[in-house]
């Protein structure tokens, strides 16, 4: 039976990854550890995953899986661990800056804690030699980490660490694979976890790249405020009423354009012609659902993203169909809503009720025209 299986998520690690495969073995099978060793590669360039596959083929503790049409450190280590046999799994990185030597320590650490986290902050632990805008920065993230979350450990940054099975299986389906640090997405979700560190020092990459970019930072700022606040109010609804927001403004400039141009811009003609003052209205509102739907799909429902000229002319006529939908019921929600206080508490008008309505009928219909986007227009089905 399986005791520990670890898993090392890797892209373009071959020049590292067979050294650090080779110590781990030495390491665990000197200590009578039964294990397995789950390697996720996301497609390398360099053949990380060939290299494995080719250098471990007899070695049934050995495992490699080739994700071809994903990436992502997180959901790799989740893809691991969902294939995993052992009774506790383990994470470590493949660029040799992880000190593997201590495995054994936090395995038996593990049998009387939910995680243990492999960490530079206590004991003999250090971060090498980072220098001083690298610890500065892991440093504001780690407080960051623990103003905003309830996690009680000095390294919550640490990509390094071992949980138990149930554990996994517990906070899986609560778990959003964004950006690298995974080991925040299990000590925060789960209430009452039991977490201890273990010391090492952070060694530097002698092979390869780190993977270290403005993306990895915006994504852990996006995890903070999923695992804070993503059950209150979701990060994807925050970006499409943001754009939903700017909308407006491209709606008024839109009219702004189609009046210039329809030579609009005396008042008499308001009285003498409806119409045209109507088009302007239109074209604006038109024009706002267009860039509406232009950066929700880039931006807001980028993991359904629809790609050619049919797909989006589809997707655009189905948000259009909705953003009407939408309009109609803010107009409903404002006048129902002023005539039943005008009715029932004629104390509470005053000038400017009217706004106040019509603010509820805009957070109804974005609510609704969010959920029907979701589910119809950008549905991941």
């Amino acid at each position: 039976m399986i005791n520990f299986s670890l898993i090392i998520p890797t892209y373009n690690e071959s020049q590292n990854i067979l050294i650090l495969i080779d110590r781990i073995i030495n390491l665990l099978e000197k200590n009578k550890i039964s294990f397995e060793v789950i390697v996720v590669d996301d497609d390398s360039k360099d053949l990380t995953w060939k290299i494995v596959g080719e250098k471990f083929n007899s070695d049934s503790r050995i495992r490699v899986v080739r994700r071809v049409n994903e990436k992502g450190l997180s959901s790799a280590v989740l893809k691991g661990m969902s294939i995993a046999k052992g009774k506790y799994f383990g994470v470590i990185d493949a660029d040799l800056q992880h000190d593997e030597q201590i495995l054994p320590e936090m395995l038996k650490q593990i049998e009387s804690h939910d995680v243990v986290v492999g960490s530079r902050v206590v004991g003999d632990g250090g971060y090498g030699e980072w220098g001083f805008t690298r610890k500065l920065m892991s440093k504001i993230a780690t407080l960051l980490a623990k103003i905003m979350l309830p996690i009680n450990i000095g390294d919550p940054m640490s990509g390094f660490f071992i949980l138990k099975k149930e554990i996994f299986e517990e906070v899986l389906p609560k778990v959003n694979p964004i950006g690298f640090k995974i080991l925040l997405e299990f000590i925060a979700r789960k209430k009452g976890i039991k977490t201890t560190e273990v010391g090492y020092v952070f060694k530097n990459r002698i092979y390869g790249e780190t993977k270290m970019s403005s993306s990895v930072i915006q994504n852990y700022l996006v995890a903070l405020y999923d695992i804070r606040f993503g059950e209150v109010i979701s990060l994807k609804f925050l970006k499409y009423a943001f754009i939903g927001f700017l909308g407006v403004f491209v709606n008024l400039f839109g009219q702004f354009l189609a009046k210039s141009f329809l030579n609009l811009t005396e008042p008499e003609i308001y009285r003498q012609n409806f119409t045209k003052p109507f088009y302007a209205v239109c074209f604006g509102f038109e024009i706002s659902v267009l860039s509406n739907y232009i950066f929700n799909n880039i931006w807001t429902f980028k993991e359904s993203r629809k790609f050619g000229f049919r797909e989006n002319v589809l997707g655009f006529i189905k948000f259009n169909l909705i953003s009407i939908l939408g309009f109609l019921i803010q107009v409903s929600v404002w006048r129902f809503s002023f005539e039943l206080i005008q009715k029932f508490s004629p104390e509470l008008m005053f000038n400017g009720i009217d706004y106040i309505c019509n603010f509820f009928g805009i957070m109804l219909a974005t609510a609704g025209n969010y959920f029907l986007n979701k589910n119809f227009t950008w549905s991941e089905k």
